[in-house]
């Protein structure tokens, strides 16, 4: 499976639970402050939503990339996002280790 098909399996499985991933996203938010869900593909698509184990603060997330350029464009999407109304999500494909910055909005 390609990192784009997997990718979409796992968007599309995640679109069909938002109230739940809104719901986790907004307890971790603001028990832990503002951060990202580190979440693997492969784990969404064979069990569902993640958990609050897979919330990360923004130092957490910044520190599981090593490139510069990822670590800066994650930076400001974390630093830019209105928490009320959205949340940020670093989903990473078994295919190569593809990882895909998304931004989802909350309900």
């Amino acid at each position: 499976m390609s990192a784009i098909i997997q990718r979409d399996q796992a968007l599309s499985i995640l679109e069909s639970k938002l109230t739940e991933l809104s719901k986790l996203y907004k307890e971790c938010y603001l028990s832990m402050g503002r951060g990202a869900l580190l979440v693997y593909a492969s784990n969404v698509i064979e069990r569902g939503v993640p958990s609050k184990i897979d919330y990360r603060t923004k130092k957490e997330i910044l520190q599981v990339f090593d490139a510069a350029s990822s670590q800066a464009q994650l930076k400001q999407m974390i630093d830019d996002y209105d928490q009320k109304n959205e949340g940020i999500m670093t989903l990473i494909t078994s295919y190569s280790n593809a990882t895909f910055f998304v931004t989802f909005k909350l309900k």
